[in-house]
């Protein structure tokens, strides 16, 4: 053998040295990554611990000693094995599924029937389900098909108007008076209906539409007070204005009998007037005095007015006086 050919043998033998030794760290390192953990699996009403190395659920619940159907399903407390993991087994359990006079046994572990039809591609709005779509799934159940009939219909139905308040400074507080007049709009709904033996058992919107618009009603809504217009001299919004010449009197003045022309008692706020000039039942605002209403007659004629006082002071102090007075809307 010559020196070259030595030199060839020994490096061969030292690559494959090499290789080998890189083999044994791989081993001693993927060796080291399997730890022992504590695994949880809950099946049956029962739970077993396993103590394992292994990654995964199927072959640690085969350690465990616990058979699988192939329709059973089987969660993880988390994404992937840990210590401490917990796996839990649902067992699935045999329904009899019943379409017209097909029938098909089965095992599931969906929780409703809704689910399990879902799972098996039915739309549940094309069958009448026995029992109802939301009844939970127990063993031996007999869920039943009934394929639906359906016709599509076009209902009119009233859409209430709604009702805006507004603000009147021209009304007194308490009153409110219609602006604008609701008016009910119409809606149209295009709807499926669905039929078993032509008796309707479900519908569904599938389009609607605005036949006509409501219209909103509009009422104003009083926030003048008379009591605070007084207070301030304020004139309230009023319709017209007139000159007269304003006495004063007592509701014991003229017959004594304490009621006016119109049968209303005589008190603070009632004011005789002549009903040629103003109508009674006019409502007044009186600078100095306020609000009040033409409700009596003074047996005289023209623009005066007598104004009803509630002491014989106050009667005196107002005396005789030339004043405009304001007509308020009614």
């Amino acid at each position: 053998m010559t020196v070259k050919e030595i030199f060839s043998h020994h490096t061969k033998f030292a690559r494959i040295a090499a290789c080998l030794t890189l083999v044994v760290i791989m081993s001693v390192v993927a060796g080291f990554s399997k730890i022992n953990k504590n695994i949880r699996i809950v099946a049956d009403g029962q739970t077993t611990v396993v103590n394992t190395m292994n990654d995964n659920p199927a072959s640690i619940i085969s350690q465990a000693g616990i058979k699988l159907d192939p329709a059973d399903e089987y969660s993880l407390s988390t994404k992937n094995i840990n210590d401490g993991t917990t796996i839990t087994i649902q067992r699935a359990v045999p329904v009899i599924i019943k379409v017209d006079d097909n029938t098909r046994k089965m095992k599931t572990t969906a929780i409703d029937v809704q689910a399990l039809l879902k799972n098996m591609g039915y739309n549940l709005l094309d069958f009448y389900t026995l029992p109802n779509e939301n009844a939970a799934i127990t063993p031996n159940m007999l869920i039943r098909l009934e394929p639906l009939t359906n016709k599509i219909v076009f209902r009119d139905e009233d859409e209430p108007f709604n009702t805006v308040y507004q603000d009147d400074s021209t009304l007194p507080v308490g009153t409110v008076k219609v602006i604008q007049k609701g008016d009910s709009g119409i809606d149209r709904f295009m709807v499926k209906e669905y039929y078993n033996g032509g008796k309707k058992v479900d519908e569904q919107i599938l389009q609607k539409s605005v036949i006509k618009q409501s219209v909103p009603e509009v009422v104003a809504k009083g926030t003048y007070s008379p009591a605070d217009a007084a207070s301030n001299g304020q004139i309230p919004p009023y319709v017209a204005m007139i000159h007269v010449q304003a006495s004063a009197y007592l509701p014991t003045d003229g017959s004594g009998s304490g009621y006016t022309a119109t049968g209303m008692p005589a008190r603070r706020g009632v004011v005789a007037v002549d009903p040629n000039v103003i109508p009674l039942g006019t409502r007044l605002y009186i600078p100095g005095y306020g609000e009040a209403v033409a409700a009596d007659t003074g047996g005289f004629s023209g623009n005066m007015i007598d104004i009803c006082m509630e002491s014989y002071t106050e009667a005196i102090n107002w005396g005789r006086r030339n004043i405009n007075i304001y007509i308020l809307p009614n």
